[in-house]
Order: structure tokens, then sequence, then C-alpha cells
């Protein structure tokens, strides 16, 4: 007999061996008799050893027929389900499930990897599997961190069965997202306090998308698919802030590589309305789903092609991403500007729902030496503040932020969206947010520059920690609803320091409302570059003095002097009516030592430089 052969033969002898020890050990089982466990469990753990060192003895055990693996494992995990159904065990007898339960998941897990025929084989038992999750992803069990080991090893031991097994994915895919509510394991498993859980749970959910925009579908369309999602976004939010090198850190980067897969696949608008809730404006969900995209947007250097793409279906219209940013913009915009003019007193609106209110003022109230009436006015109007709209803004500078990239990206390379069928190319990025209107008929431009001039009315502007009461710009309204005049403020006294509960008051403000005005004035500048049409649209709304106003230092808003100079710059370029209504414009205040503005009195000569 030749070497190989002999090799072959003493390798077939060692396997049957080990699974005729296994089945002996499985036979004689009683979990009431002591010691009757450990006994299993050592021989298991053996096994298990030999299993992950060595290939070739996992196609061994998987084939060996004398006797055949596959009905001594079906019998050990339907006694494991049966010894974790009785009623009351003892603490004792528990932790002896516990153990048995992880041998028997781990020695399941080592036998199938990178092997097609064991996964199949497997599969049977995926039923058994899914129960004894349900069971340690109780409320009671979560509670018991010596549990964790166990949920861990039945998470993997499902991930294995179905890696880089196509035909598998499919069909363990589509049952977890047809499964009833309560029978939904991803979704517990999501909600594990153990990272080193969900991140298993994480790789068994990449496992089964792998290579499918069929699954990644699914994921969205599925009836059982959004509530997973939603699951798997609060998931990722609870982890955003995880060191990167922590257990939750891996857990959050795997997480977010789901979610990219989603953003691949163009899914994201048919999400994001998915995650909608009737009469809310934004959603805690979507803000997540927002973050992950602004977040793949940055990272990639070509993010035109995902944004102007979508899923094809016969009959089913085009959904870019583009479109349903822009849309989702737009709509957020509205929402804040209703918001922020009933808080300035701007106008007569319908109040919102009860309950979304509450009565605050965000911006100190004037004071002067004469300690004038009107300050009071402006203090009361200040107060019918719409709970949602820190939230709406959040969720504004995340989409402002990812049209800017996108927009940006798409200039650098040249790029349009895809030729329609006729073959003419379709608009580039800034063409259609520039095209795009409200329901109201507002367009995009002249809504932006409102929402500037409204957010920079409302949020206080903190500078080097300190209170800056904002002169009102030329030709437009203070707080009191007076026009002023080019040059002078209508004897309007220098302000005093607001006292330190107020300072405090203005910085938790400001704080909420943080990164609105920087980001709003550099999509601004974006859009009006060596664009006639676009800077014309911002002097005729009033936008140049708006975008003047906003050169200045911010701590809440860092680089927001340099993105409004640079978006003035643009609005300006080649344009001499707009360079007319800058030349036009006269100072209204300047810049003590301490860095406070201060507003210029009746007939004093406007020659200080405005920086």
């Amino acid at each position: 007999m030749s070497e190989h052969g002999q090799q072959n033969q003493e390798g077939a002898s060692g396997t049957n061996a080990a699974v005729l020890a296994i089945q002996n050990a499985a036979d004689s089982f009683d979990p009431d008799v002591p010691g009757q466990v450990h006994e299993l469990v050592r021989v298991l753990d053996q096994a298990s050893t030999l299993l992950a060192a060595d290939e070739h003895a996992r196609y061994n055990i998987g084939n060996a027929t004398s006797p055949c693996i596959w009905p001594v494992l079906g019998h050990l995990w339907a006694q494991t389900l049966h010894g974790h159904m009785l009623p009351d065990p003892e603490p004792e007898q528990a932790a002896e499930l516990s153990l048995l339960c992880a041998s028997v998941a781990k020695f399941t897990r080592n036998l199938v990897a990178a092997v097609p025929r064991n996964q199949e084989r497997a599969l049977s038992n995926e039923l058994l599997i899914r129960k004894l999750v349900h069971h340690y992803t109780s409320y009671s069990a979560t509670q018991d961190p010596a549990s964790y080991p166990v949920t861990r090893m039945l998470s993997q031991a499902l991930s294995n069965i179905v890696t880089n097994n196509t035909v598998l994915a499919d069909n363990l895919w589509s049952t977890y997202l047809s499964l009833p509510e309560e029978q939904l394991i991803l979704t517990r498993l999501f909600a594990s306090p153990d990272a080193r859980t969900v991140s298993s749970t994480f790789v068994l959910v990449l496992n089964c998308l792998h290579d499918s925009k069929e699954r990644i579908e699914l994921l969205v369309e599925a009836p059982r698919g959004p509530r997973i999602c939603l699951s798997l976004l609060d998931r990722v939010a609870s982890l955003f802030e995880a060191e990167e090198t922590s257990e939750h850190g891996r857990a959050f980067d795997i997480g977010y590589g789901i979610l990219c897969r989603v953003v691949e696949a163009g899914l994201v608008p048919k999400l994001y309305r998915k995650l909608a809730v009737e009469e809310e404006p934004i959603t805690p969900h979507q803000t997540t789903l927002l973050k992950v995209l602004d977040s793949y947007l940055h990272s990639e250097k070509h993010p035109e092609p995902v944004a102007v793409s979508s899923p094809r279906q016969p009959g089913a219209r085009p959904e870019y991403l583009l479109d349903m940013l822009t849309e989702t913009w737009m709509s957020l915009a509205t929402y804040a500007q209703g918001a922020l003019k009933r808080a300035l007193g701007e106008g007569e609106s319908t109040p919102p729902s009860e309950g979304s209110t509450e009565t605050m003022s965000m911006n100190p109230p004037r004071v002067s030496d004469q300690g004038n009436q009107e300050s009071g006015t402006a203090a009361s109007q200040l107060h019918e503040i719409d709970l949602l709209l820190p939230k709406v803004c959040e969720a504004l500078v995340l989409v402002t932020q990812c049209l800017t990239t996108i927009a940006l990206r798409a200039e650098e390379a040249g790029s349009t969206r895809p030729t329609s069928a006729g073959g003419l190319a379709s608009p580039s990025p800034r063409t259609v947010m520039v095209a795009a209107s409200t329901s109201t008929g507002q367009g995009f431009v002249e809504c932006l520059v409102e929402t500037l001039r409204l957010i920079d009315l409302f949020v206080p502007r903190i500078t080097y920690g300190k209170v800056v009461q904002r002169p009102t710009a030329p030709g437009q309204r203070d707080l009191q609803g007076r026009q002023t005049v080019t040059g002078a403020t209508e004897g309007q006294p220098e302000k005093k320091t607001a006292t330190e509960p107020q300072t405090e008051k203005a910085k938790a403000a400001a704080e909420a409302f943080a990164h609105v005005k920087r980001d709003l004035v550099r999509l601004l500048g974006v859009l009006a570059s060596h664009d006639r049409a676009v800077q014309d649209r911002v002097r005729d709304c009033g936008g140049i003095p708006v975008v003047m106003n906003l050169c200045v230092v911010d701590d809440y808003n860092p680089y927001l002097r340099e993105h409004a100079i640079f978006a003035l710059r643009n609005i300006l370029d080649g344009n001499l009516e707009n360079q007319a209504v800058v030349d036009a414009i006269q100072p209204v205040g300047r810049w003590d030592e301490n860095k406070v503005l201060q507003e210029f009195r009746s007939g004093v000569a406007g020659e200080q430089d405005m920086k």
C-alpha cells in the first residue's frame, strides 16, 4: 500500500473513532445524571479543536458513514433544546445546559466552515438553533453576562452555515425576513448588551448579503425588512462614539459596512421613506441613515455614480439619491423656516401640534443704557420655540453636506448624470439643485438664502466665548420690525455685555444649532460658482447682505467667515450688478478691542473697517 493510501486509511480510521466517541457520549447522555454533561462537552470540544485545525478533518467527519455524524448532531441539538425548555431549572442545571449549548454550537460552527456539503446538511438544524437564540436573547438571559458566549457561538454557527453559499443564504435570508414580529431573532441579537455578540450578528447579516443585490433589496422591501433596518440603525447609532480599537468600535465598523451595501445598491431613497413617521419632519432613524450616507459620500472619491444611480425594476421609475436629497433638503428647510418665523414673530403661521413647543428665549434681550421697553418686546416675540427645530436643523446640516460633497466631486470629475435614452447628457448635480423648488413655489436658491437669514437672526452668535449682539444688516428689519438705513442704526446705543446666565443660555442655544450657518453658506457658494443665473437670484432675494453678515468668527460654526467670504466671492465674480450692491452698503458696526461688535451711532462716519 502506498504512503498516501495509508495516510487516508489512518485519517478515515481516526475520523470514524471521533464520530463514534461523539455518538457514544450522545447516546448515553442524560442531563439528570451528574457528570454526563461535562463528559459530552469534553468529547465535543476535543473534536471541535481538531476541526478548527484541520480542513481535511471537516471533510472526513462530514462524510463519515460508520457512523454518520448528521443524525448524531441532529439528536444533540434536539436534546439541547429540550433541556432548555424544561420549566424552572436549578441554577446548576441551567449552567450545565449553557455549557452544552455552547459546545454543540462550537462543534457545528467548526464542522461546516468552508465545506459546502456540510453546510447543506447542517441547515436542517437551523430551526432548533433559532429557538435557542430566541431563548438566550430573552430579557432575563441578557441580564446574565454568562449567557453572552453562548449567544455569540449560536450566531457564529448560523453565520458559518451560509458563508459563501448562495443557495443557503437565499434560503435563510428569505426566512428571516418573513418571520412573525416576535420571532425576529436578528432584532433581538442586535439589541444584545455584548458587543462581540453584536459583531457576530452583523457578520451573519453581511454573509447573507454578500454578492447579492436581490438579498440587499429584500432588507428594505421584505415584510420584516424595515423592522430589521430600524433595529440595525438603532444599534449602529449607539456605537457612533465608540473607540475605534474597542469591541464596540469593531461592531460599528461591521454595522456601517452593512448600511454601505444599502447605499451602494441605490436603496437609500426607498429606505428613507420607509423610516418616515406621519406628520414628523424627521425621525431619529432617518437622521442615523443620513449620518451613514454623509460619511460614505465623504469617504468615496467618486460618490456621484451612487448619487445618480438606482435599482432598476421592470415598470419602476428611476429613484435617484440626488433627487431624494434635494427633495429632503427643501422639506427640512421649509419646516425650519416656518418654525423660525414663528419664533421670531415674523408673519402669521399655524402653530405646530401641542407638545412640540415650549416657552423660552433663544437670544438674550438687547440691553441699553436707557433700559428701553422695546427690548422686552423683542424677547417676548422669541417665545414659541418648536422643540423639533434642533433635530430638523441637525438633519438639514447632514443633507447639506451630502449635497455639497456630490456637487463638488461631480465638478472635479466633470461628470454628469447618465445619458438618457435619446443620448442626451442629463443635468449635473448643481443644475438639478438649482432647478428645484418647494411645494409653495420657492426656488432652491431663494429657500437657501431665506433659511440662512432666519437662522442668523435666531441663533446667538458666540465669538471667542462671548455673546455678540449682531447689528441689523442694511436694508433689513430688526426684531422690532424697523427698517434700517445704510450706514446707520437709527441711534441705537451701544450694548452692554450679556450677563453670565444669559451667556450660558446663548451658548447652549448656539450649540444646538452648530454648523448650520457654515454648511448652508458653503453650499450657496458652490451653487453660485460661475453661474450668473444663481448670482442674480441671490441678489434679487436679498442674499448679498445676508452672506456679508456671515463673514465673522463664530465658535459654533468653524470656518464660517472663510466659507462666507468664498461664497461672497463666487456671488460677485464677474457680476457688476452684485458688485454695485456691495459698494452701496456701508458698515453698521465695528469690532472693539475686546472682540465685541459695536454698532455705529447716527452720524458716525462709516470709514472704519468691517471685519
